[in-house]
């Protein structure tokens, strides 16, 4: 084992879940310093993911909070800043495109510490989008870039990223296949509003592109009450605070319930007969257990699954006319799609024989 420390750096649910496999294969190889930034600190939204997967207590826990996009990635930056200064790592690991992903990588980068990008080369072209910024960014000053795909990682040689390239696979299908056994039935949830064995749809709606837009959400939920079979929907807290902010509440075949822990919400992905949702993590999930899925965004960064038939687009703005009807068609047939996208499930493996290939080239 070096007797260098490597610091892993996360701050949301998505990141959590995969922190969880990054740290159990670091942790054999380099003595390890974890940041928790606190962007997310609702315990249903953090803390649950630490438990359920066995992730160690972070040894610094930021508490940046919520905010604005510039005031929380300042906060980030200055206190990922303080942390490094005293642990001193070699290298610091950031994963995916939020705002804590691009101030601890702007941190490590400006005290001249490497960086590594966990979900390097992911593109959905929206610089509407502030993770599309971020992760453009993260990319061009990252020393070491790993590739969920073969695609990210041809992006990544198209832009000429002076960071050496490494295709590992997504870490995210490594953590699904270990606790895919202990995934929780919805039947098993005492909050779960539904009989046993019926049928159903899971949602997740959470971007701010699209919480932030009345009429984009008010019609989606509309839509989502009218679809022919009910559809549970796991609220966000941002998503509750813009609920209710419009008056908008269950009602019809729509069903609101708190935020679900990992393995519950695998399970009920499992279980669903199709997922309509906005996040990046729900689509890889619903396409590794041939859950057909619905994005109600105009572009995803995991084209793949769009490629290879398992998700559809449908644009927020037209979601009001066009969702439903793209439910219809999608619940109506029966498909089978390759699932082997993002790698055999041994990212993690891979992403710490990269670093540890960085770690040669510096000396």
């Amino acid at each position: 084992m070096s007797d260098r420390a490597l610091a892993i750096c996360y701050g949301t649910r998505p990141q959590v879940i995969k922190a969880s496999m990054l740290i159990e294969a670091a942790a054999a190889r380099w003595p390890l310093v974890t940041v928790d930034t606190g962007q997310h600190y609702d315990y249903e939204l953090n803390a649950v993911f630490y438990e359920q997967l066995g992730v160690p207590r972070p040894h610094h826990f930021l508490e940046v909070g919520s905010g604005r996009h510039a005031a929380q990635t300042a906060a980030v930056l200055t206190r990922a800043a303080e942390v490094f200064e005293g642990a001193k790592p070699w290298a610091v690991v950031v994963i995916g495109d939020t705002n804590s992903t691009l101030g601890c990588a702007l941190a490590a980068t400006q005290m001249r510490i490497p960086v590594v990008h966990v979900e390097a080369g992911l593109r959905s072209n929206d610089r509407a989008m502030a993770e599309e910024i971020n992760r453009r960014v993260v990319d061009a000053i990252a020393d070491l870039l790993c590739a969920p795909s073969r695609a990210a990682a041809d992006e990544l040689r198209r832009e000429h990223q002076p960071g050496m390239i490494a295709l590992t696979g997504d870490v995210a299908h490594d953590v699904l296949l270990r606790n895919l056994s202990r995934a929780r039935a919805p039947r098993d949830n005492e909050a779960w509003p539904l009989d046993a064995g019926e049928k159903f749809a899971i949602a997740t709606l959470h971007r701010a592109e699209l919480t932030g837009n009345a009429d984009a959400l008010a019609a989606i939920v509309g839509v989502l009450r009218a679809l022919p079979l009910p559809v549970v929907l796991p609220a966000h807290p941002r998503v509750r605070d813009a609920l209710a902010a419009r008056g908008l509440a269950s009602g019809g075949k729509l069903h609101f319930i708190a935020p679900l822990g990992y393995f519950e919400m695998i399970g009920a992905i499992r279980d669903a007969s199709i997922v309509i949702t906005d996040s990046g993590g729900v689509q890889r999930e619903a396409y590794w257990m041939g859950t057909p899925c619905i994005t109600v965004r105009t572009e995803t960064e995991w084209r793949e699954t769009v490629a290879l038939g398992a998700n559809t687009l449908v644009a927020p703005v037209s979601a009001g006319k066009e969702l439903q009807g793209v439910v219809e068609k999608r619940l109506g047939s029966v498909e089978e799609w390759d699932r082997s996208a993002y790698g055999a499930g041994d990212a993690a493996a891979r992403i710490t024989d990269a670093i540890a290939s960085l770690e040669r080239a510096l000396g």
